[in-house]
């Protein structure tokens, strides 16, 4: 690194409020964040960084107790706040502030649009674009010790001062592209989906094998689950802390009865003792209730004539990839090509989902369902 940063401490109410005052008028922010997240369920900030035309500012969010002048900043309409792989700052944003930045840039992206490359780090995307090698040093610091390092202090400016010199770069050459408005599209999904209320009914669609269980077992799978996101929350613990994955599987396809069949299934002695009887209840409840109450069973695998109806569509996707200069699953994901594909399976029309709509339609949606259309999938 060639320059030495001198940032503007933000370590008060009254501090941040006149900085919050200044950036008023601001185009963009450069934003990120440090925070730690070993122990716990919900990230601790460490840090916020923030490079304006004024220079570069890091606030302490041990400090501060009064957020609503940054939370004012944040939801501006007129400034674009920029991020770098945002996914993790905006959660720690929505925790510590109270909102999810909007506008919003994310410079990852807006590099893998602007054919730099699919999940750039930052790094290698500021020596891509700025000539200039960043250290790597600091990434694993504890961001809740004070005083900070020097060493610490000068890793989390840098992200925000070239944050700050990338982002007109990246924007020029997507303007050159006519790809300015896929960007802000894109963003605007991220902003809204970090928005979208939690809905702990939905988690157990997150456990591997779900599928595999008979529609009262998903159902006590899902009361499993919904308690688990509960207990983890309340005591600020990481889910695996309270009980993991396999575990809460084994209790609903096993249907756990007793102390033993707890241990059985997965739990360990302690956590058999702490939460056993909870557990216990709630399976119990669950297999009491009607079948009404039950979720919709979770889709099986795609049948092998339809799994090959995937492949065949994943060619298509490559080439326009290709011919875009993009990454595939920056053009489509994976999730979203199985969402379009199961829609139309029972019917034959088909449906695009939310994330293939806007730009995707065009460059590339409308081609696959015309695909879909010629070719049988169930």
């Amino acid at each position: 690194m060639t320059e030495l940063f001198q940032p503007n401490w933000i370590a008060d109410n009254q501090t941040l409020t006149e900085v919050c005052s200044l950036w008023q008028g601001e185009a963009y922010l450069a934003v990120d964040t440090e925070f730690v997240r070993t122990t716990t369920f919900y990230p601790k900030a460490g840090l916020i960084q923030i490079t304006s035309s004024h220079g570069d500012y890091l606030i302490d969010p041990l400090a501060i107790d009064d957020w609503q002048p940054l939370r004012e900043i944040f939801e501006h309409p007129l400034i674009v706040k920029v991020f770098h792989a945002c996914a993790e700052d905006l959660e720690v944003c929505r925790q510590l502030v109270g909102c999810v930045p909007s506008p919003l840039a994310d410079s990852q992206h807006a590099a893998a649009l602007a054919g730099l490359g699919g999940s750039m780090g930052f790094q290698r995307l500021v020596s891509a674009v700025l000539g200039i090698d960043l250290p790597k040093g600091e990434t694993r610091s504890n961001w809740l010790e004070r005083p900070l390092r020097e060493e610490q202090v000068q890793y989390a400016v840098a992200d925000v001062h070239y944050l700050y010199r990338l982002y007109p770069k990246l924007i020029a050459q997507l303007k050159k592209m006519e790809r300015e408005s896929w960007l802000a599209e894109d963003c605007q999904r991220l902003v809204d989906q970090a928005k979208a209320p939690e809905v702990l009914a939905d988690y157990y669609r997150r456990v591997k094998l779900a599928w595999k269980l008979r529609a009262q077992e998903q159902f006590v799978l899902q009361q499993l689950v919904v308690w688990r996101e509960q207990q983890a929350r309340e005591r600020d613990v990481p889910r695996n802390k309270v009980v993991d994955d396999n575990t809460l599987w084994n209790l609903a396809r096993y249907k756990a009865k007793n102390h033993d069949q707890l241990i059985r299934s997965g739990m360990k002695p302690p956590a058999a003792r702490q939460d056993g009887k909870s557990l216990l209840k709630i399976i119990e409840q669950a297999l009491a209730m009607e079948n009404r109450y039950w979720p919709k069973q979770l889709d099986k695998p795609l049948s092998p004539q339809a799994g090959q109806t995937l492949k065949d569509l994943k060619k298509v996707i490559a080439a326009k990839a290709e011919q875009l200069n993009i990454p595939t699953d920056i053009l489509v994901k994976k999730k979203a090509l199985e969402a379009l594909l199961r829609s139309g399976m029972a019917s034959g029309k088909y449906s695009l989902p939310e994330s293939l709509a806007g730009w995707r339609k065009a460059e590339i949606a409308d081609e696959l369902v015309l695909a879909l259309t010629e070719v049988p999938t169930t």
